[in-house]
């Protein structure tokens, strides 16, 4: 009882399953890649960067970055750590899970949009964020 008087009303259990969406080049299939891979977690629920907290650094916006790239780049940068310039990512960046997916979980990621929308700098799909 001191708990929930302290602390609030602990957030719902998490589903016991999660489906993923039928693999495809598709928005809802990105979001699911950009979240499980681990990206949305340091760049936020919409791929935009997060700010530094007390805890953590700042994490860059990579849609600058990233429409520079060809998908080739991007790709072999994502399977190798290290970005085409020759510099690798920083400890911090976990580029591990991407190494391990496909080029359809590849393609699907926000970051080919940026690729292929450079004019923009903001995703042709909506990556809307998840429910708090």
């Amino acid at each position: 009882m001191l708990n929930v008087c302290l602390f609030g009303e602990p957030p719902p259990p998490a589903p016991a399953v999660i489906t993923a969406p039928p693999p495809g080049i598709t928005a809802e299939y990105g979001k699911y890649v950009a979240t499980f891979g681990e990206c949305r977690g340091c760049h936020g629920p919409n791929m935009t960067g997060s700010p530094a907290t007390s805890v953590s650094l700042a994490v860059p916006d990579p849609r600058p970055f990233v429409s520079t790239l060809t998908l080739e780049q991007f790709t072999a940068m994502l399977r190798s750590g290290v970005k085409p310039d020759g510099q690798p990512f920083p400890p911090t960046m976990p580029w591990e899970n991407a190494s391990n997916m496909n080029d359809d979980d590849l393609n699907s990621t926000p970051g080919v949009d940026c690729i292929l929308h450079q004019e923009s700098f903001q995703f042709a799909r909506p990556y809307p964020s998840l429910p708090v």
